[in-house]
């Protein structure tokens, strides 16, 4: 997957720079000189926010000293203390020892699905951000779907964004703006012909999920059908879900990508709705008898981890377990 040529669109089309990633005028302009203060981004799945993180940190252009971490994977406050400690002392951590980045740097610290962090961690992550050590130098920039899980002690000492749309204009002008980088940027380049009617019911349908656009987009492109209507596309999800579970050639991070690109941290729980008397009817129609027997203990893997929805485990994590079992139940003989 190391060939462009081979990547999904939504990593090969992922903005790098400020200049090339959607944004609307108002969070543009805190922005425009670069990371001040310490940030919370807000909003909801696929609409940005830790894309601007991972530009503002610096990860594409590798030339800023950060630090970033999954709050809803590495969930121990040792961890958390333990890496930003360690980063923020040493200016020189993960970075190549010539580096010309001279000590007083400003260093950037960025967690991402910071909503997945108990309340343990978010009192002790507040000790950080109040730490006399760091305040000169080091920025923290959050960012999370549920703001309404962050807790008000770490949200009084950020400066909240809410990158959803506030009214109508701003509705409006995100939509032109998509409806711009499709047509004119991404179209061109993967020679893809859709209809500017078709383009806007896309962009109408998927909004604000910009990644969910890519999504649709490129399955415009290899089946050259706008498939828009919401039973349709879960049909076509369903099975493709219970294909990927059957089909032993496909490598772990080809089931990652397919399940970050379809479900994301915040439906998983759909994608094991879709585990249920739904898949035990295609396996009951189209699968060997066999495997009928099997759907005992298929049941009870799916009942088992569906268990652990909300809580610190992550989402994505979860999935990918689900399916690793699965696969091996139903693919052994």
């Amino acid at each position: 997957m190391s060939n462009v040529k081979n990547l999904l669109f939504t990593e090969k089309y992922r903005p790098k720079t400020l200049d090339e990633i959607v944004l609307l005028p108002r969070i543009r302009e805190i922005f425009k000189d670069g990371v001040k203060q310490n940030y919370i981004l807000h909003g909801t799945y696929g609409c940005g926010k830790s894309t601007l993180a991972r530009i503002l940190i610096g990860e594409y252009s590798k030339d800023k000293p950060m630090l970033s971490i999954n709050t809803s994977m590495e969930t121990s406050v040792d961890v958390l203390r333990g890496k930003i400690d360690s980063f923020c002392s040493n200016v020189y951590m993960g970075f190549d020892l010539n580096s010309t980045i001279p000590s007083t740097s400003t260093k950037y610290v960025y967690l991402d699905e910071f909503d997945g962090a108990s309340q343990t961690y978010q009192d002790a992550f507040k000790g950080f951000v109040e730490n006399k050590k760091y305040i000169k130098n080091v920025r923290f920039i959050l960012t999370t779907n549920h703001i309404n899980k962050v807790s008000n002690g770490v949200k009084s000492r950020f400066k909240v964004i809410n990158f959803n749309c506030e009214n109508a204009e701003e509705e409006k002008y995100m939509k032109n703006q998509y409806f711009k980088r499709i047509k004119e940027v991404i179209c061109p380049a993967e020679n893809i012909d859709i209809s500017k009617e078709e383009l806007v019911k896309l962009i109408n349908k998927k909004f604000p999920d910009f990644r969910s656009m890519l999504i649709a987009l490129e399955d415009y492109k290899l089946s050259n059908t706008l498939t828009l209507d919401t039973a349709n596309e879960n049909v076509k999800l369903r099975l493709d879900l219970y294909s990927t579970i059957y089909d032993g050639n496909k490598n772990y991070m080809e089931i990652f990508n397919f399940l970050m690109n379809n479900f994301g941290q915040d439906k998983i729980d759909e994608m094991i709705s879709m585990l249920g008397k739904q898949f035990v009817n295609w396996i009951a129609d189209n699968k060997r008898p066999n495997d009928v027997e099997k759907l005992f203990e298929a049941n009870a893997i799916v009942t088992d981890y569906a268990s652990l929805l909300g809580t610190q485990t992550d989402p994505i994590i979860l999935g990918m377990t689900v399916i690793g079992k699965l696969r091996t139940l139903f693919t052994q003989h």
